[in-house]
């Protein structure tokens, strides 16, 4: 035994000697892992290049490669072998090693010579032959991190691509490297080194290598060892056009409003919406909405936004849409949008609403209550039909409150004549790369002026404002709306008048405000005027006329009071309320009227044929005095009377008398309050 053991120590011995004595490398040894890969190269002298070369573990080659070709890769399983003719070296490349794969093994040519390869293939390694998979979308930068063991701190690192060669060296440790470069290595000469690749495209999906190179001795090359590269990660990069996938639902005969977020890097490329596998709509233009049937698409390069808004939804929209940019020829960016339009009953269908300038006004909201934990939002139609976001600057005066289950409220304080148009509110939900705006409501607001209250005899002064812009353009005040063929034109604010020369008016530009000022009013003033300029607005206004005489009506707790209402115009409604002014009474008051004769205290008597109709008031208590209105309105026109109500503390026989006096100093300020 211990004889053998000599002989074999012997010829180990007498290989390597020959091994070294040769002049060339007759043998050498290269090292791996399992799970990992291999490269080296066989030499061979420069007559022999045409010949046929092998790498086998055994002669009949059956685990190994072999082959004439030269130039070109050729593949046998694990094995792959390059015969570079000018190089005078052939490379073997062995991928996915295991444990069997450990042995001796013989490269050469079939006539003249042949090397004596010893792959070692190490188990022990935990940072070697790992496999990950990785995904990238088109246009990003990723980082692979590559670890090795302590004692390569020192050995060159490479970062290789299986190609259709079948290995391509990208990057070395070695090499000059620029920040702008497509791949950066960077060494950290410790235990890992990081591979980045930038700017990514399609093109870049594949498999990739880390590795280091290393010698047949790592603690002493000599100048005829062997340097092979030992592979120590595998990296599959797979790289996605699609961006994300999102669900949007919406609502048959209503909207949605979608914005597609893309990389800043292409924000000036061009963007375009798929429906289907149809084909793309290109955004022909930049930060302008642009039209294709209903489609409504801006492409908005300053946020780096393709916004889609489609309205009047039908069940064929439902559809499978890409929201993408075109990064080059051959290559686009999208994110993938599953729209559902579904039927849903309890949403109406549109409401009006109106709103005095300077006041609040109140919209309501639906949501399916699945909704609840997303955003709440309102857009306002601009002239194209398309709802956009309210602007940051008036958003403050929006506020949201939740109502009842799958309702909200929208509360727009200190309204402006800007902000009369046509309003859609919804649910609002985010994802990383798309918002989509759900629009179940539309609300169509008016505006009106506040109403002006003048004394019959005095004067009252209509206000209109306007926007800076118009601030040259002709104003109108017409009875009725402006520019219809029932308005009734006022005055103009050239100073041409059609109906009386005692109305004054006043243009301040740089209030941007329009006056009209009526002198000794009458009762027939009463009715709905109209501020204009024409082809811009049109605001409503409207002048009460409160007539001179005031009624006085005493009373006793416990009794009853009549009290006798003159009509001044035939063919008019009666009511009767209370309140301090006659705008806020009639708009809020509590009342009576020709079409609602009682209630817990009124009640009211229509005697047409007299022109009159009386008010009873039942029960009296002492709090019921104070100040009460006969009133008449006709299509918006209210004429008032004051009544003054005193309840005595004593029953007393109550007796009504008409007083008819001259407007007071009193009653000139209550007039000046009003118009406040």
């Amino acid at each position: 035994m211990r004889a053998a053991i000599i002989i074999i120590i012997i010829i180990i011995i007498i290989i390597i000697t020959l091994c070294l004595i040769s002049g060339q490398v007759l043998c050498f040894s290269v090292f791996g892992c399992t799970g990992g890969s291999v490269m080296f190269k066989c030499m061979y002298k420069s007559n022999d290049q045409h010949k046929e070369k092998y790498f086998c573990r055994n002669t009949d080659c059956t685990t190994g490669i072999s082959t004439e070709t030269q130039r070109q890769w050729v593949y046998n399983g694990r094995f792959n072998l390059y015969d570079d003719e000018n190089s005078r070296f052939f490379t073997v490349f062995i991928r996915n090693l295991s444990r069997e794969d450990d042995g001796e093994y013989t490269c050469g040519n079939k006539q003249k010579w042949s090397h004596d390869v010893t792959l070692v293939v190490n188990r022990n390694s935990s940072s070697c032959g790992t496999s990950v998979i990785r995904s990238a979308r088109i246009g990003q930068t990723i980082t692979f991190h590559c670890k090795y063991d302590h004692k390569f701190k020192t050995h060159t690192k490479v970062f290789y691509r299986l190609n259709v060669g079948p290995v391509h060296v990208l990057n070395s440790s070695q090499s000059s490297q620029s920040s702008e470069g497509k791949f950066i290595l960077s060494d950290s000469q410790k235990d890992h080194f990081n591979v980045t690749i930038r700017d990514i495209s399609t093109a870049d999906s594949g498999v990739y290598l880390c590795g280091v190179e290393r010698h047949e001795s790592d603690d002493q090359p000599s100048e005829t060892s062997i340097t092979h590269i030992t592979f120590i990660k595998e990296i599959h990069l797979n790289v996605q056009s699609q961006i994300s996938s999102v669900q949007v639902e919406a609502y048959i005969s209503k909207s949605v409003f979608i914005k597609c977020k893309f990389p800043q890097r292409f924000k000036g490329n061009k963007k375009f919406i798929q429906k289907d596998s149809s084909q793309k709509i290109p955004v022909d233009e930049q930060n302008q909405w642009v039209r294709h049937d209903k489609v409504h698409m801006y492409d908005d390069t300053s946020g780096g936004l393709l916004k889609v808004f489609i309205s009047d939804l039908i069940t064929a929209d439902e559809a499978t849409y890409r929201c993408g940019v075109n990064i080059n020829n051959d290559e686009d960016l999208f994110t993938e949008i599953k729209l559902t339009v579904r039927q849903v009953d309890h949403f109406p269908a549109s409401s009006k609403s109106a709103a005095v300038i300077g006041e609040s006004v109140k919209l309501t909201c639906n949501y399916p209550e699945k909704h609840n934990e997303t955003i709440k939002h309102i857009c306002k139609e601009n002239n194209e039909k398309i709802c956009q976001n309210i602007s940051s600057s008036e958003k403050k005066r929006f506020e949201f409150s939740d109502s009842t289950a799958g309702v909200f409220t929208v509360i727009i304080s200190n309204v402006s004549w800007r902000d009369a148009g046509v309003y859609w509110c919804g649910a609002e939900t985010k994802h990383k790369h798309v918002t989509s705006v759900s629009l179940t409501n539309k609300h169509e607001l008016t505006l009106t002026l506040p109403p002006v209250v003048g004394r019959e005899g005095d004067s009252a002064e209509i206000k209109c404002p306007y926007d800076a812009k118009y601030s040259k353009e002709l104003k109108h005040l017409c009875k009725g709306k402006c520019f219809t063929p029932d308005a009734q034109n006022i005055i103009q604010s050239n100073g041409d008048y059609f109906i009386s020369p005692t109305i004054l008016i006043k243009d301040n530009t740089e209030l941007n405000l329009f006056t009209v000022i009526m002198t000794e009013l009458r009762a027939e003033d009463a009715g709905k005027y109209w501020c204009a300029v024409k082809g811009a607005f049109n605001l409503p206004i409207e002048l009460m006329i409160v007539m001179k005489d005031v009624i006085t009506h005493e009373a006793s707790v416990g009794g009853s009071a009549s009290i006798s209402c003159k009509y001044i115009r035939n063919q008019n409604q009666g009511f009767f309320c209370r309140g301090d002014q006659p705008n806020i009474c009639v708009r809020d008051g509590v009342r009576v009227s020709s079409n609602k004769r009682t209630n817990n205290v009124f009640s009211l008597t229509d005697e047409t044929s007299a022109g009159v109709f009386t008010v009873n008031i039942s029960n009296l208590r002492a709090e019921d005095s104070g100040k009460y209105w006969c009133a008449e309105e006709n299509s918006g026109s209210f004429i008032l009377t004051e009544v003054h109500l005193h309840v005595n503390g004593e029953m007393t026989s109550s007796d009504t008398k008409r007083e008819t006096t001259q407007k007071t100093e009193t009653s000139g300020s209550f007039c000046q309050k009003s118009l406040s």
